[in-house]
């Protein structure tokens, strides 16, 4: 289970319980909250980064949105334990993205490349998400430089080749 435990991804935070029976409100960072009705098994990671494996026996989308049933979660205490601890899913189980989109975690540590000279720029160091898309924080040796993915500076996002290409504006 070690070498499966840094394969890892955060997919959403528990929130507080919901009831008596046992079930928790999630906090998702997913696009899709439907996709925790096909999640058989949860990693839960507490704040002492202490990880340990949970069976997901329900799944209920609802409007003030997901809640959770874990097998062995049966009442409001046992939920409450659970309160603030991390889900995670193996890297290998969560959906492939179309050509061209990448999931957050893979964008950061990317080698920003300029389009056209090939010449590399730096690393991506965080990507942030805003009303109007995302934005790419960059680390331009040593200068911070942020670029959206609403405007023309992002080329293309390369997982395969961890970069992102960038034709970045001239600064003003």
């Amino acid at each position: 289970m070690n070498s499966q435990m840094e394969d890892l991804v955060l997919i959403a935070r528990i929130l507080k319980p919901h009831g008596i029976a046992g079930e928790v409100a999630v906090e998702s960072f997913t696009h899709d909250d439907r996709r925790f009705e096909k999640l058989d098994r949860i990693f839960l990671r507490d704040k002492k980064e202490s990880i340990s494996e949970r069976t997901v026996e329900s799944f209920r989308l609802t409007a003030k949105g997901i809640l959770l049933k874990l097998a062995g979660v049966d009442d409001r205490n046992a939920a409450e334990a659970l309160r603030n601890m991390e889900v995670l899913i193996p890297e290998n189980e969560r959906p492939k993205l179309p050509e061209g989109q990448a999931y957050y975690d893979e964008i950061a540590g990317m080698t920003v490349i300029d389009d056209e000279s090939g010449e590399a720029l730096g690393k991506v160091i965080n990507v942030i998400e805003a009303p109007a898309g995302e934005v790419f924080v960059l680390d331009l040796q040593g200068r911070e430089h942020l670029v959206t993915n609403a405007g023309e500076e992002i080329r293309r996002v390369d997982t395969k080749k961890k970069e992102l290409r960038v034709k970045l504006l001239p600064e003003y």
